[in-house]
């Protein structure tokens, strides 16, 4: 067992208004976790294949956006248009990249992944959405945790500077120029994933 001090940890930049948050909550306990259950009924009749995924993978997956929930309070009004520094390990964003592939594929109807589709017809059904619509929210829930631009690691840097913290940069702060070009760049990235 190793610490998870020790994992190699991902900076996340988020808004500050976690409103785009609430709008794909729903993936957490009424996709994911349905679907954790019916692979580990699979599993469970020896069939551990069904649903392409194993039952970690998707138990992982929907706890990242159920502690994202959770560490995501309603801020008041003055933070709204701030932005969120988290520091989420590499590990717990993969189950979020291997699920998102997953259903990727049984969106392009991958034989597979035939059963994984179907179930998540049903599951759609249920919600209103189609397995396309499910998809895209799971892709934007992972566009913004794993926005990959040079911005990402010049805010982090810049926040915890701002806390004492170290970096794990060699070279000094960022200059309150680079933070504001560094936040525009990221807003753009929100944009082009879906969130304002």
């Amino acid at each position: 067992m190793t610490s998870r001090l020790r994992d190699p940890d991902r900076p996340c930049v988020l808004p500050g208004d976690p409103s785009w948050l609430h709008e794909v909550r729903y993936l957490e306990e009424k996709v994911l976790r349905v679907v954790a259950a019916a692979a580990n009924a699979a599993a469970f009749r020896f069939d551990a294949a069904r649903y392409v995924l194993s039952v970690g993978v998707l138990e992982g997956a929907a706890s990242v956006i159920g502690r994202l929930a959770a560490e995501m309070d309603e801020p008041a009004d003055s933070e709204r248009e701030g932005i969120r520094v988290l520091f989420l390990p590499g590990w717990e964003l993969d189950y979020l990249w291997q699920v998102l592939a997953a259903f990727r594929r049984a969106q392009a109807g991958e034989p597979e992944a035939a059963d994984l589709r179907e179930l998540l017809d049903g599951i759609g059904e249920g919600q209103g959405r189609t397995v396309e619509q499910i998809t895209e929210d799971l892709q934007r829930v992972a566009a913004m945790l794993m926005l990959d631009i040079p911005a990402v690691p010049t805010l982090a840097a810049a926040a915890l500077h701002s806390l004492g913290l170290p970096s794990g940069n060699p070279g000094p702060p960022p200059d309150a120029a680079a933070v504001h070009e560094a936040v525009v760049q990221v807003r753009a990235g929100w944009a082009a994933a879906g969130v304002r």
